[in-house]
């Protein structure tokens, strides 16, 4: 496999992994990343995207159902991550190769003409800007090892060598905040958890208090709660 048709392959798994699985300190913000705010509309547009994108994309059209809060999750893990790995490009002056960019969202156009047109937009922009710090953090990676002298680095090689690099940087500088209702900003990632100050003792409250809860507890929710 090529360079780029594994970086295409990479990115399209993790968007497609993260569909799986209080009040803020800044209000209308969903997160905030350094300098940049992620707003709860544009959160939500980009998880209405992803819910539509996996939808689409399970046999026979049949529709999976996914709780709303565990889909919010999953798109604001991906847009911080995405948001912090062009951050940390930036700051070691490294751009990512457009090509590749271009690459990945042809790969999945398909995908992006399958969603209703009114998001497409939202998925195709999330996907660039993901892609773009995937590329940004492989660059990076692939010099750190190629400098410690190893040779034959594989993209994933390179693409975990870069991650670490930049979750070393971020911790120096730059602050993530979260809005408690999505989780905390932890070691790199998003991490799932209640915005309640109760402690769930039932299973089910258990449940509710996932970000990715049993296919039981999400069929009982009302729908205006589920990704379906």
């Amino acid at each position: 496999m090529t360079r780029s048709r594994s970086l295409r392959a990479s990115a399209a798994a993790v968007l497609a992994g993260l569909l799986l699985s209080a009040c803020s300190a800044h209000p209308g913000s969903a997160a905030v990343v350094g300098s940049e705010r992620i707003g709860t509309a544009e959160l939500d547009d980009v998880a209405t995207a992803l819910c539509s994108a996996q939808s689409s994309g399970n046999a026979g059209g049949q529709q999976q159902d996914l709780a709303s809060r565990a889909a919010r999750q999953g798109a604001l893990d991906v847009l911080i991550s995405a948001e912090l790995s062009r951050q940390f490009g930036k700051s070691q002056g490294v751009e990512p190769d457009q090509e590749q960019v271009s690459q990945a969202l042809a790969a999945n156009e398909q995908n992006i003409n399958g969603l209703p047109a009114s998001e497409r937009a939202v998925f195709r922009d999330t996907l660039q800007k993901f892609a773009e710090g995937q590329l940004m953090l492989v660059e990076i990676g692939r010099r750190s090892l190629a400098s410690s002298g190893a040779k034959n680095v594989s993209d994933q090689q390179a693409l975990s060598a870069g991650t670490k690099l930049r979750n070393a940087w971020v911790s120096k500088n730059v602050d993530v905040s979260v809005d408690p209702r999505f989780g905390e900003f932890s070691k790199g990632s998003l991490v799932g958890k209640s915005g309640s100050l109760s402690v769930p003792v039932s299973q089910r409250a258990a449940d509710g208090n996932s970000p990715d809860p049993s296919a039981g507890w999400v069929s009982a929710l009302p729908a205006s709660q589920k990704c379906s």
